[in-house]
């Protein structure tokens, strides 16, 4: 067991701090996004990605569409579809992030003894 606030960040940048978490077949990523975070160009990649916002609101822009999310509000962005998102009204926001086992991530979770051959 592991708590996310104790973990040192996979990502530190202006406005964005972000930890990582994995299983054997997914990951988590735990972001915390804040309204100093520059505004970014939309990405894709080739996985699903499911996102809930766990606290404060985010301006999501996928596939060109504007969504809002608040608390708890959860969406699944599907393979190769551009996305980006910045947070609302000086807000910061928390943002669980869920994918499949990324080789570009797994660096991000070599503090987790429990894996220590994969």
């Amino acid at each position: 067991m592991y708590n996310v606030r104790d973990i040192d960040p996979y990502r530190e940048e202006p406005g964005l701090r972000q930890v990582i978490f994995r299983g054997i077949d997914q990951m988590i990523g735990f972001t915390q996004i804040e309204p100093e975070k520059p505004d970014t160009e939309p990405h894709t990649h080739p996985y699903e990605q499911t996102n809930m916002l766990v606290d404060g609101r985010l301006d999501f822009l996928v596939d060109g569409e504007g969504i809002e999310l608040e608390p708890y509000d959860t969406l699944t962005i599907p393979p190769e579809i551009p996305h980006t998102s910045r947070p609302i009204d000086g807000e910061t926001a928390t943002l669980l992030a869920f994918w499949p086992l990324r080789e570009d991530r797994l660096e991000g979770a070599t503090y987790q003894r429990e894996f220590p051959d994969l």
